[in-house]
């Protein structure tokens, strides 16, 4: 880690964070938050002005640029007897920079996109951290093209490129972590459960993967082919196929028509 400091930018108020921290460059905030877990409290915030290591899911290198991008994480936890539903924070970490954006156009795509008409402008990972006081932590990260308009794949895109209004970043990380709090908190309120908390509705009535013509390579086994149902209330989809509906935990969505 280097260059931290307090990030004294008062439009990121106490009210989404505990501490914010700043760097002008890191590897990655991911495991720069993770070095300093256990010690730092909930909502500890890390932004970087540029990120020369950054990753999305399964070690996916993630593009960033310099003054166009998003990249911010934070440590969040839930309480020990949650330890099953963890997987749910990065639904929720979605949800919220789908809502953050304040455009209906933004949708989820699941398992941890954020995307505008299938082409990705922003992505979560969340990576557990351990236990510690009777809760168990992770970093929650969340990339997001601001302004870039030139792209390493067809299927990126940012808010500019797409058309729609660009905040500046610190407000964008403010409405975020706004609403993330505010679903984590009714997460951990409802005992853990999407349904009661709101988040599953949430997520599935903004859910872009909920759609016919979906494929969903899956890491052990052969892709799967069909329409796209419904996120579960254990966070995975249902996929209706010609074999009848599959429920699937793990893997990539693309369109095949």
């Amino acid at each position: 880690m280097s260059n931290l400091e307090v990030f004294m930018d008062w439009s990121l108020t106490s009210a989404q964070a505990a501490v914010f921290l700043h760097t002008e460059s890191t590897g990655s905030t991911q495991d720069d938050l993770a070095a300093i877990w256990p010690g730092s409290p909930d909502f500890t915030v890390l932004i970087a002005d540029d990120q020369v290591a950054g990753r999305g899911r399964i070690g996916r290198q993630w593009h960033s640029e310099p003054g166009h991008s998003l990249l911010i994480s934070v440590l969040v936890s839930l309480p020990i007897a949650l330890r099953e539903q963890l997987h749910w924070l990065t639904l929720i970490g979605g949800a919220a920079a789908r809502a953050a954006t304040g455009s209906e156009r933004v949708k989820v795509k699941w398992p941890n996109d954020v995307v505008v008409d299938n082409k990705k402008i922003g992505g979560i990972i969340g990576e557990h951290c351990g236990e510690s006081d009777g809760r168990i932590s992770a970093v929650l990260g969340l990339g997001m093209n601001l302004s870039i308009t030139e792209f390493p794949t067809p299927t990126a895109a940012s808010l500019k490129s797409v058309g729609l209004p660009v905040p500046s970043r610190d407000e964008l990380a403010a409405a975020w972590l706004a609403g993330l709090r505010e679903r984590i908190n009714a997460f951990e309120a409802a005992a853990g459960d999407p349904e009661r908390s709101g988040v599953l509705t949430e997520i599935n009535t903004h859910c872009d993967t909920l759609r016919p013509g979906i494929m969903v390579g899956r890491p052990a086994n052969s892709p799967v082919y069909g329409t796209g149902r419904a996120v579960l209330a254990d966070g995975s989809l249902e996929v209706a196929t010609d074999g009848g509906l599959v429920r699937i935990t793990a893997g990539e969505v693309s369109l095949f028509n």
